[in-house]
């Protein structure tokens, strides 16, 4: 074990003593030869601080949310006519978000990309 992961399971176990005493910080400090200074700055460091417990932001584990890659083809050549020219698909996702794809996407890519959204959507709940 590391000298610094040593110093501090035994400042975990010197803050969690104090706690069992039902003693003040000043008073089992004095009574145990603990420097009262650095008990208050191993306590917050440890996370065992009843103040940095209350300001420390809760944070749900879950699977890392990554990026989806997006490749952006050259625009399909202009059609002549605009009654044989095709709709841009149109997807609308959580929240009433809406995603437009062009229509000469490739079917491959819009699944790629779907799969993506749809896998970010589940880390992010």
């Amino acid at each position: 074990m590391a000298k610094a992961s040593r110093t501090a399971e035994v400042w975990r176990g010197r803050v969690l003593a104090q706690r069992a005493s039902g003693q003040s910080v000043r008073g089992w400090c004095r009574a145990n030869n603990c420097p009262e200074h650095g008990f208050y700055w191993w306590r917050a460091n440890l996370g065992l601080s009843p103040v940095s417990a209350r300001k420390r932001p809760r944070v749900r584990k879950s699977a890392s949310v990554g990026f989806a890659r997006v490749v952006v083809e050259p625009p399909a050549p202009a059609v002549s006519d605009p009654a044989t020219a095709a709709e841009p698909l149109r997807l609308t996702l959580a929240g009433g978000r809406e995603l437009t794809l062009p229509a000469a996407m490739p079917v491959e890519h819009v699944a790629r990309l779907v799969r993506a959204i749809e896998a970010a959507g589940q880390g992010a709940a």
